[in-house]
């Protein structure tokens, strides 16, 4: 035990010695060049993925290439549209009772059969009937050979006023009476009202049917109708006449195309919406009545509108913004946009924005004006065809005087897109001005647009990863 004391105290010792060493060295010098790390202004790890302190102490920043997603801007046409819903319905439907009573002897039609107007659908028993009518008829013939009678004796000899006036009535009730058992007569053969469809047949030859039983129901199917209930606030936006699209869903094909056919005059003051009646000359050939249908009221038409993503606009703070990718294709520009109409896909820029502008749609969390970033895809945009169509060809180029100037050559057309968005032009906090990458091969000169000033290029040389120089080794 005496001996192991001594070796005991010398290691604790030893790890003394070394706990404070530790301390009293942080940095130590694990690492070669390790002890300029404090100096102000020095810099370690140069490169695309080093730091880089600031003479003043200021936060590290990483430079970081972030990939994104963009799109180019399309000139379109754009109709504006208020959108609704409905049951179809047909032109007239009606259901055609019984008048007389009897037995079905012959039905003509089946349910399905296109009917035109006066066509007999089916007889009633008319034995009776025709019965009633000789009866009727004789009375008739009766009563007006007596009234030709008193006349004749009223010539001779007086008549009494009264007797002859009694068969002036009895003639006239009799006529009245055989000109029933005529409509009745032709009530045993009920024909049809209209152009039309049988939708519907309840009887069967030999049924007995009485007055009020229902013999059938036809409809007219040229056009079909929509009762749409729309908010106060949209309809001062429709008028009679406008145009009009049909959908069995709601972002589905064109079915059929129609207009508007009335407005109603008053607000529903249970609902607050008004009714609007829509007609489709031929959505019979297609759909059916009873069908829900989505509608589109086509109430304005915009051309030659600069076209982009909704999701590419950033709003906020009373401002909207998109990032455009400058000529270089690695680092974009922040520029302020002035927007107007827009729907769940689209939205369209008024100002800022020129024909084939690429904007970024996607990785747009975190940028920064100036930011370099990386395409990994390019998309069209997705548009509907019924609210916005191309005009251009499909590739759209830009416009020349939408070109995004070099930073440096023109200092006032390069600042913030000539819409400033508070931040001062060239440098931000926290990185060094840094020029877009040549788009062209170095010493090449781009060709200016006809009309705008010459200015002269310079390209910088650039080097690789590896410290030598690309431009003459």
């Amino acid at each position: 035990m005496k001996l192991r004391m001594p070796q005991l105290i010398f290691s604790i010792a030893l790890l003394a010695i070394g706990w404070f060493s530790h301390g009293a060295f942080p940095g130590g010098s694990d690492a070669p060049g390790s002890g300029q790390m404090g100096r102000p202004g020095s810099t370690a790890g140069r490169g695309s993925g080093g730091y880089q302190y600031g003479a003043m102490g200021s936060n590290p920043r990483k430079e970081e290439v972030v990939p994104v997603e963009v799109t180019s801007s399309m000139l379109a046409v754009i109709r504006e549209r208020v959108r609704g819903s409905g049951i179809l319905e047909s032109e007239r439907q009606v259901s055609l009772l019984s008048r007389v009573e009897g037995s079905v002897d012959v039905v003509h039609v089946v349910e399905g059969q296109q009917v035109g107007e006066g066509m007999v659908l089916c007889t009633i028993d008319q034995e009776e009937l025709r019965i009633s009518e000789q009866l009727a008829r004789i009375e008739m013939e009766q009563a007006s050979a007596t009234l030709e009678r008193l006349q004749g004796l009223s010539e001779i000899r007086g008549v009494a006023t009264q007797e002859l006036e009694d068969s002036r009535f009895s003639l006239q009730k009799a006529e009245a009476n055989h000109a029933r058992s005529l409509i009745d007569l032709g009530h045993s053969q009920p024909e049809a009202l209209f152009d039309g469809i049988i939708i519907r047949r309840r009887i069967e030859p030999g049924q007995y049917v009485r007055v009020g039983d229902e013999l059938f129901a036809f409809a007219d199917f040229e056009p079909l109708r929509v009762r749409m209930y729309l908010p106060e606030s949209e309809v001062g936006e429709v008028s009679l006449g406008q145009r009009c699209v049909l959908r069995a869903e709601s972002d589905g094909p064109v079915l059929s195309e129609g207009t508007v056919e009335r407005i109603s005059p008053v607000v529903d003051r249970e609902s607050l919406t008004v009714e609007v009646l829509t007609t489709f000359p031929d959505a019979a050939v297609t759909l059916r009545p009873g069908s829900f249908a989505h509608i589109d009221i086509i109430t304005r038409t915009l051309k030659n509108r600069i076209v982009v993503p909704r999701k590419a606009v950033l709003k906020g703070e009373g401002r909207s913004r998109v990032f455009r990718l400058l000529e270089d294709g690695e680092s974009v520009q922040e520029i302020d946009v002035v927007t107007g109409y827009e729907n769940e896909t689209i939205i369209v820029c008024e100002e800022g924005l020129g024909l084939g502008d690429r904007v970024v749609v996607q990785g747009l969390d975190g940028l920064e004006d100036r930011d370099q970033v990386s395409v990994y895809r390019e998309i069209p945009v997705q548009v509907d065809s019924l609210t916005v169509e191309r005009q251009d060809d499909g590739a759209a180029t830009r416009d020349p005087l939408q070109k995004e100037p070099r930073r440096g050559l023109d200092r006032s057309a390069g600042e913030r897109g000539s819409r400033g968005t508070g931040k001062a032009p060239g440098r931000r906090p926290g990185k060094g001005t840094r020029p877009p990458a040549a788009a062209l091969p170095t010493g090449a000169t781009p060709a200016a647009p006809s009309g705008s000033p010459q200015v002269e290029t310079q390209t910088k040389p650039t080097s690789d990863a590896s410290g030598t120089n690309s431009s003459g080794g």
